[in-house]
């Protein structure tokens, strides 16, 4: 009975925290590019799970982000009243007029005009500024706008977070996607959230064009959803979605074609930085190291792509890149022919 009544005890304490909406001490940056018909979303926070609960965008209508007191009704709302022709200053408008529970929100919404609008609610910015509040005072609440984009975030270390964003968003280069990461590193440069970092997470999405044999959408939907820096772990799932570690490794093949070993190698590591899971990677450095004359690397490297794939064993026995190790006892019993 004692245990139960502990148990009890327990519960009746955690219920309320429980309870309560999670507050998504944020950043994030909306984005339309008119060039690829592309809208994105990028966020990080200091609350467990943010790339699942902030973002929400729909090819060819728009995007949302969704945080402080995060109401994900938002999202959906916003999608339907901008098929309807409304404008995001109008839909920010209605939908938190209808929120009892707005002056708690922070919602930016864009459309394929790229016209953006930002609501923030009143107990967001107020926040900042109580004393009896240690987590949030002195912290820093609002957004800037540009051309197809807009950047917005709460309990911020300055306004020099969201201008970095955006300042970064706009001299980026490459994908909607890899912008959107260059955005939130920059504001992280900055201080970003006050409370730390855990979870970040960014959404690009694009309409099907027609005749397209594709059914992808979503084409990045990566998150982080608790770690102490989530920055690196979701730029390295990033490059993997967007078949970074592919690139390298084409860079590779083509240097050790030039006889640029080192300069190979050092390409191909890269690749494996990416996704060190990949037997291939793997096996591809364990080639560059053959080329190289680096035998010893070769073998150690080849036997871990073996391990993970012993498919390969056949590969490498034929493969003209471990040529002159063909004859090594070493190479011969790793991949059976001796």
């Amino acid at each position: 009975m004692r245990r139960l009544a502990f148990g009890l005890l327990l519960l009746t304490f955690a219920l309320p925290i429980a309870a309560q909406d999670p507050w998504f001490s944020t950043f994030s940056i909306i984005a339309f590019d008119p060039a690829t018909n592309e809208l994105g979303v990028g966020v990080q926070s200091r609350a467990f799970g943010a790339g699942a609960a902030v973002p929400w965008a729909e090819p060819g209508v728009g995007a949302v982000a969704t945080q402080a007191s995060a109401n994900r009704s938002y999202g959906p709302k916003a999608m339907e009243l901008l098929k309807k022709g409304m404008s995001p200053a109008e839909i920010v408008k209605k939908i938190t007029d209808e929120d009892p529970g707005r002056d708690t929100r922070q919602v930016a919404v864009i459309d394929t005009k790229g016209r953006s609008a930002v609501y923030t609610g009143k107990n967001v910015i107020d926040r900042n500024f109580n004393a009896n509040d240690p987590v949030h005072y002195g912290a820093w609440a609002g957004h800037v706008t540009g051309k197809n984009y807009s950047v917005q975030g709460n309990t911020l270390a300055s306004e020099n977070v969201v201008k970095a964003m955006a300042a970064a968003y706009e001299l980026g280069k490459g994908a909607m996607a890899e912008r959107l990461m260059d955005a939130l590193d920059a504001g992280q440069s900055e201080g970003g959230d006050v409370r730390g970092m855990q979870s970040a997470g960014i959404l690009v999405v694009r309409p099907i064009p027609p005749n397209s044999q594709s059914t992808v959408e979503r084409i990045v939907d990566v998150r982080v959803d608790d770690a102490g820096n989530p920055f690196k772990e979701l730029r390295r799932i990033l490059y993997i979605t967007l078949g970074k570690a592919n690139q390298f490794t084409t860079a590779s093949q083509e240097l050790a074609k030039q006889g640029r070993f080192a300069e190979a190698i050092a390409e191909q590591k890269k690749a494996l930085d990416i996704n060190p899971r990949s037997e291939q990677l793997h096996y591809s450095l364990a080639q560059r190291y053959a080329q190289a004359g680096e035998f010893a690397n070769a073998l150690k490297t080849l036997e871990t792509a073996v391990k993970m794939q012993p498919t390969l064993k056949k590969n490498a026995a034929g493969d003209e890149a471990f040529a002159k190790m063909k004859e090594m006892p070493e190479f011969k019993r790793m991949v059976g022919t001796n």
